[in-house]
């Protein structure tokens, strides 16, 4: 997919992320904000909301950041990616922050932002809970 001007892209923090982005604040401060800059920056830059449908993009600017198909979710025909902040260092460098792209609204649904040792099995409560929010938001399955 890329950014065409006739229509802008948009980006929306579902509860369930909301709740895990507190819950992160909780335990590191610095990880939340650099977290939920990331979120604001993307928010506002088309560009960046282009690229985070891109398998295997990565940015080398300013945020660098690495973008992935969820592959074991794709095979059960859902569009849910997972992004990888490559500045962040140290503890804050352990999160991953999962969406869906909903293409008739033109949107980004942030879904939750999970550990990376999060093993991304489809039988894991954290994944059913992202999947019962994806179909809740009758984002469309392909």
């Amino acid at each position: 997919m890329r950014y065409s001007s006739g229509r802008s892209y948009s980006l929306a923090l579902h509860h369930d992320a909301e709740a895990d982005l507190d819950r992160i604040y909780e335990e590191d401060e610095d990880a939340g904000a650099d977290i939920e800059v990331f979120l604001e920056e993307a928010k506002n830059n088309q560009e960046t909301l282009d690229n985070l449908t891109r398998k295997g993009y990565v940015e080398y600017g300013e945020w660098p950041y690495d973008v992935k198909e969820w592959e074991k979710a794709k095979r059960s025909k859902y569009n849910l990616w997972r992004v990888r902040l490559l500045w962040l260092k140290g503890p804050s460098s352990k999160y991953r922050i999962v969406y869906a792209f909903h293409p008739a609204e033109y949107r980004y649904y942030i879904l939750g932002i999970v550990d990376r040792n999060f093993n991304y099995d489809l039988q894991h409560e954290r994944s059913k809970q992202i999947l019962a929010a994806y179909d809740n938001l009758n984002i469309p399955r392909y």
